[in-house]
C-alpha cells in the first residue's frame, strides 16, 4: 500500500441535535471544521481530504478550508444513522478515488493534532497494525451496576491501586480511526485485524457534544494561550487571575462589552507596541488565531499601511481577509496591501456612496475541480488581488524557460469563468508552463483575458489553431492569438549631450533587468543623441516595474523630468507582402541632404518615381522592385552628405483602425501621467482641431498629413514606423515634443503640435509667451513684453505684409495663420512673394512665423515692426541660448528642442 492512497474523511452532517450545526461552531474565532482540516493538511499524510455533509453552509466552510465535498445520501444523515453507514456510502460513491487507507476523523474533537495523525499513519505503513484508533489513558475506578447493587470491574477494593503505580486503562475517544478501505467493505467494521492505538493526552481528548463542552473547550484554549511559557508557579497565579476576571464578568459587568474578554496570542502585544489601533490589533489577532495569517507573514510595509489606515476601513479590510481563501496566496503581506488599495478604490468609485465594502459579483472557481487539477498535475496556484497564476514552471522542470512565441493571449473570457475551466481546455493543445488569469479587484471577477505560456511554440500554435473563436459559452467565443511580451520602454526628455554608455549606467542604477539601451544620434552631430532613448529589459515584468518607477514623477534623471511610455511593437508584414515592395526607407540623413541629392544618388540603379525627405529620413519610390533591392544592397552604409545611410525596404501600411486605437491608448497613458505629476495637459493631445488636410493646410491644429510617417523613432521597434501611404503618426505628437531642458522643468512641458484651433496655451515658463499649437496665432500675453518673444512652432506673429502658404490666399484657401507654418513656409522657393530681408533676423523674433531655415536660407518674412538684426541682438540671443545647429521647421536649437 502506498502512502499516496491515504484519504481523510470528515463526517459533518447539518442536523446535530444538541448544538445546531456544531461542526462549524466557532472555537477560538474559527469553525471547528476549519481547525480540523488545517491539522489534517499539516500532517502532510493525505492524498485527499473529504468532508461528507448534507448542508450547504458546512460545504462552503469545507471548500474554503481546502477540502473536497461529498454530498452524502439522506439516509446516512439521520439521527439514527451510524458513522459506519456514512463511511460505507462514501466508499461506494467515490470508487474512482481508489481509496487505500481511510482515516475517519471527528471534527468535534477540537484538539486534534497533526502529530497524533502521523503516529497512526506510521503504525499502518510500518506493518505494526491493520487498524489504528485514538484512545485516552484513564485512571478511573469503574463499577458495574447489577440490580440494586454495584460491583467493582477493574480493581479489588481490598487492594485499591494508587495512581502512581497503576497505568490505568485505555478508553476509546473517537478522535480518528484508520484502517484499509477493503477491510471496511469486507468486515463492515472500523476496527479489524491487528489493532493498535494512538494514546491522546487527556486534556486533548475532549469531544464537543453540548454547549457546556464548547464553553469548556474555549476555556482550555484561552488558558493555554495565557500559560504558554510560564513556569508552574506562575501558571497557578495566572489561572487565579483568570478565574477572578470570569467571576466578575459573571456577576454582571458584561461579558461582551469589553474586548478584554477575547483571548490573545503573544503577537497581540507586538501589534499594540507597533502602534496599531486596539480594535485593529484585536481583529488581526483573531485572524492569527484562526491560522489564516501568522505575524511573520506581514512585513513592515503591510503593518505601516494598516497603522495609517482609517480604523473602520482597516476592520473592513481584515474582515475581507478573514473571509477569503488564502490557501493559494503565497505573499500574504502583498495580498493585504492589495486589498487595502482596492478598498480605497471602491470607496472612491462605488456609486459615490463612500463605501469600500466588498461585494463580489462572482462565486469563484469550482474548488473541487480546481483541487483535482492541482493534485493531478502537481502545479501550484498563486493568487493575488490582480491575478491568479497557475504553474510556472511545471514540477521537476529542468529545461530553459519558454522562449518567444510560446505564449498566447486569450481574450473575451466570460467574467465568471476561472482556471478550473480554462486549464483543461489549454492542456489539450500542449504542455502548459503557466496560466495567468487577470483579475479585477473592484469586482472580484476576472478582467476578461488571460495569458497562457506553453513549454514549446507548437503548443501555442495549436492553441491558436484550435481555440481561436472557440465557443466557451453559448454565443461567446474566445479570442486566442500568439502574444509577444513588450520588453521595451520609450524615455523622452533626456539631455542630448549624454552618450549611450552614460545612459546605460544611469538607468541600470535606477532600474533592474536593463539589457540594452538604444539611442539615435543626430546625423549632423554624432556626439549628441536626439533627446530620447529606448530601454530594453530582460522580461516584461522587469520593464513594467521600471516603467512604474520611472514614471512616478518623483524621480529625475540628470535634473530632467523624463517622459516614459511603452514602446509599441510594430507589426511585421509577411514575406509575401514584403516581396512586392519597391519603396526604400533611407535614414540617418543630414539636414544638408536634399531630395535632389538623394534622387541623383539612387537613380543610377533604376528609374526613381519620386523622393520624399522628412527630417533625417526619406522614402525613395522606384518603378521596379529589382532596382530598389539593388540600390539597397549597393548603397547600404554609404556616405551621403557626410553621414552613412541606413537603407531598408519600406513596410506597407498596417490597418488604420488599429493605428488609431494605439494612438488613443498612448494619448490616454500620457495624459494620465502628466495629470498625476501635476503638469498641464496639452490640449494638442486631444486632437480636437482636426488634422492638416494635406500640403496646403486647412486643418485646425493638426500635424500635416501626407503619404508618409514622419517619425518612426517614437515607439517603433524597426527602422520604419509603418506605411508610406497611410501615416502611422498622423495628427499625433512627436518625440521631440517632450524634450525640454532642466532649467524649464518647473514650468511643465511645451504642448505638442496638432492642437485645437485658435486655443492659446497659458503663459509658458518664466513668464514668456505661451507655446502655441502649430498653425495657431501666437497670443499676446498681458503685461510688459521682453524685447523678443518666441511664438510657438508654426505660430503666427502679427499679420505679415504678404501671404504665404496657409494664409488667406494660400493653396486650398486656408484660414489666416492656421495652415502649416503659420505665416511662412521656409525657403525662397516657397515664400511666394514674401518680402525677404537682407540680414538674417534673430530666430523666434516677432514676425519669424515660427518656421526656421537651413543655414543657407537666411531669410525671414518682414512685418512692419520686424525685430532687430542678429548682430544687434546679442543680449536677447544669449538670453534664449539658441544653439548653432539650424533645424528645419523649428527655432534653432531652442530651449525647448522641439522637432529635431
Amino acid at each position: 500500500m502506498s502512502e499516496d492512497s491515504v484519504t481523510a474523511l470528515v463526517l459533518a452532517r447539518g442536523g446535530s441535535v444538541s448544538i445546531p450545526k456544531k461542526n462549524i461552531c466557532h472555537l477560538g474565532g474559527e469553525p471547528l471544521l476549519t481547525r480540523c482540516i488545517r491539522e489534517l493538511k499539516s500532517a502532510k499524510c493525505f492524498s485527499n481530504i473529504w468532508v461528507s455533509t448534507d448542508d450547504q453552509s458546512i460545504a462552503q466552510v469545507a471548500l474554503s478550508a481546502g477540502a473536497q465535498v461529498h454530498w452524502r445520501a439522506n439516509f446516512t444523515a439521520t439521527n439514527e444513522a451510524s458513522s459506519l453507514c456514512a463511511v460505507q456510502e462514501f466508499l461506494q460513491q467515490q470508487k474512482q478515488c481508489c481509496v487505500g487507507t481511510l482515516c475517519l476523523v471527528q471534527c468535534t474533537s477540537p484538539f486534534l493534532e497533526a502529530s497524533y495523525i502521523r503516529q497512526g499513519i506510521k503504525k499502518i505503513f510500518d506493518g505494526i497494525a491493520d487498524s489504528v484508533f485514538t484512545v485516552t489513558r484513564s485512571h478511573s475506578l469503574r463499577w458495574s451496576e447489577i440490580d440494586d447493587y454495584i460491583t467493582p470491574l477493574n480493581f479489588c477494593p481490598s487492594n485499591r491501586p494508587s495512581r502512581q503505580s497503576w497505568q490505568g486503562e485505555l478508553c476509546e475517544n473517537g478522535m480518528f480511526y484508520m484502517t484499509s478501505a477493503d477491510a471496511i467493505v469486507k468486515t463492515g467494521l472500523l476496527q479489524s485485524g491487528r489493532c493498535s492505538a494512538v494514546i491522546v493526552d487527556p486534556e486533548d481528548s475532549l469531544d464537543i457534544d453540548t454547549p457546556l463542552d464548547l464553553f469548556q473547550a474555549e476555556l482550555i484554549l484561552m488558558a493555554r494561550h495565557m500559560l504558554s511559557g510560564l513556569p508552574p508557579g506562575a501558571q497557578c497565579e495566572k489561572l487565579k487571575e483568570l478565574c477572578s476576571v470570569m467571576a466578575e464578568r459573571a456577576e454582571g459587568s458584561g461579558w461582551e462589552d469589553s474586548p478584554n474578554s477575547e483571548e490573545r496570542t503573544p503577537d497581540y502585544h507586538k501589534l499594540l507596541e507597533y502602534g496599531l489601533n486596539e480594535k485593529v490589533s484585536l481583529k488581526l489577532d483573531q485572524i492569527y488565531q484562526q491560522g489564516k495569517l501568522r505575524h511573520e507573514d506581514l512585513d513592515e510595509r503591510a503593518l505601516d499601511a494598516l497603522k495609517e489606515f482609517p480604523v473602520d476601513g482597516a476592520l473592513s479590510v481584515l474582515k475581507q481577509v478573514l473571509d477569503s481563501n488564502l490557501e493559494h496566496v503565497s505573499n500574504k503581506s502583498a495580498y493585504l496591501c492589495g486589498v487595502m488599495k482596492t478598498y480605497r478604490q471602491r470607496k472612491q468609485y462605488n456609486d459615490g456612496n463612500g463605501s469600500g465594502s466588498f461585494n463580489p459579483c462572482g462565486s469563484g472557481p469550482n474548488e473541487e475541480k480546481l483541487r483535482a487539477i492541482l493534485d493531478r498535475t502537481g502545479y501550484t496556484l498563486d493568487v493575488t488581488t490582480g491575478q491568479r497564476k497557475y504553474g510556472g514552471p511545471p514540477p521537476n522542470w529542468d529545461g530553459p524557460p519558454p522562449g518567444p512565441g510560446c505564449e498566447v493571449f486569450c481574450g473575451k473570457i466570460p467574467k465568471e469563468l476561472y482556471e478550473d475551466e480554462l486549464i483543461p481546455l489549454f492542456e489539450k493543445c500542449g504542455d502548459v508552463w503557466d496560466l495567468r488569469l487577470m483579475m479585477d479587484p473592484l469586482t472580484g471577477q476576472n478582467r476578461g483575458y488571460a495569458f497562457v505560456t506553453f513549454t514549446s511554440r507548437s503548443g501555442a500554435d495549436q492553441a491558436v489553431a484550435t481555440l481561436d473563436n472557440y465557443n466557451i459559452r453559448e454565443n461567446v467565443a474566445l479570442k486566442v492569438n500568439v502574444s509577444i511580451p513588450n520588453l521595451r520602454l520609450f524615455v523622452g526628455n533626456i539631455p542630448k549631450s549624454k552618450s549611450k554608455d552614460e545612459i546605460q549606467e544611469e538607468f541600470a542604477n535606477r532600474t533592474a533587468g536593463l539589457v540594452e539601451v538604444i539611442i539615435y544620434s543626430s546625423p549632423d552631430d554624432k556626439k549628441k543623441n536626439r533627446g530620447f532613448c529606448f530601454l530594453e529589459y530582460e522580461s516584461h515584468k522587469a520593464a513594467s516595474l521600471a516603467k512604474r518607477r520611472l514614471s512616478s514623477g518623483r524621480l529625475k534623471v540628470w535634473g530632467c523630468e523624463i517622459i516614459v511610455d511603452w514602446a509599441d511593437p510594430q507589426e511585421e508584414p509577411d514575406d509575401d507582402t514584403m516581396s512586392k515592395v519597391k519603396v526604400l526607407y533611407v535614414r540617418n540623413l543630414t539636414q544638408a541632404t536634399t531630395e535632389d541629392m538623394i534622387k541623383e544618388t539612387f537613380e543610377q540603379f533604376g528609374t526613381v518615381e519620386r523622393v520624399k525627405k522628412i527630417k533625417d529620413y526619406a522614402f525613395v519610390h522606384y518603378d521596379e522592385r529589382d532596382a530598389a533591392v539593388k540600390a539597397m544592397t549597393s548603397l547600404q552604409n554609404s556616405d551621403l552628405g557626410g553621414a552613412n545611410m541606413e537603407i531598408s525596404l519600406a513596410k506597407p501600411p498596417s490597418d488604420k483602425k488599429k493605428k488609431e486605437e494605439i494612438l488613443l491608448k498612448r494619448e490616454k497613458r500620457l495624459m494620465q501621467m502628466l495629470t498625476q505629476r501635476g503638469m498641464p495637459v496639452p490640449p494638442a493631445m486631444m486632437r480636437s482641431g482636426g488634422g492638416m488636410g494635406g500640403r496646403g493646410g486647412r486643418g485646425g491644429g493638426g500635424r500635416g498629413g501626407g503619404d508618409y510617417d514622419y517619425d518612426y523613432d517614437y515607439y517603433g521597434y524597426g527602422d520604419y514606423p509603418g506605411g508610406y501611404r497611410d501615416p502611422y503618426y498622423e495628427d499625433y505628437f512627436r518625440i521631440d515634443d517632450f524634450y525640454y531642458p532642466p532649467e524649464y522643468s518647473h514650468g511643465g512641458p511645451p504642448p505638442p503640435m496638432g492642437g485645437p484651433r485658435y486655443k492659446p496655451m497659458p503663459s509658458g515658463p518664466r513668464g514668456y509667451g505661451g507655446m502655441v499649437s502649430r498653425g495657431a496665432r501666437a497670443p499676446l500675453p498681458p503685461g510688459p513684453s521682453p524685447p523678443h518673444r518666441i511664438p510657438g512652432r508654426g505660430a503666427m506673429g502679427p499679420p505679415p505684409l504678404s501671404t504665404s502658404r496657409g494664409g488667406p490666399m494660400g493653396r486650398l484657401g486656408g484660414r489666416p495663420g492656421v495652415g502649416r507654418g503659420g505665416g511662412y513656409r521656409g525657403g525662397p522657393s516657397s515664400t511666394r512673394g514674401a518680402n525677404l530681408a537682407e540680414k538674417r533676423k534673430l530666430e523666434g523674433s516677432v514676425g519669424g512665423g515660427g518656421a526656421q531655415l537651413h543655414p543657407q536660407q537666411h531669410h525671414h518674412q518682414q512685418p512692419p515692426h520686424s525685430g532687430e538684426s542678429k548682430r544687434r541682438s546679442g543680449e536677447a540671443s544669449s538670453q534664449f541660448d539658441w544653439g548653432s545647429q539650424p533645424i528645419p521647421q523649428q527655432p534653432l536649437s531652442s530651449s525647448y528642442h522641439w522637432g529635431s
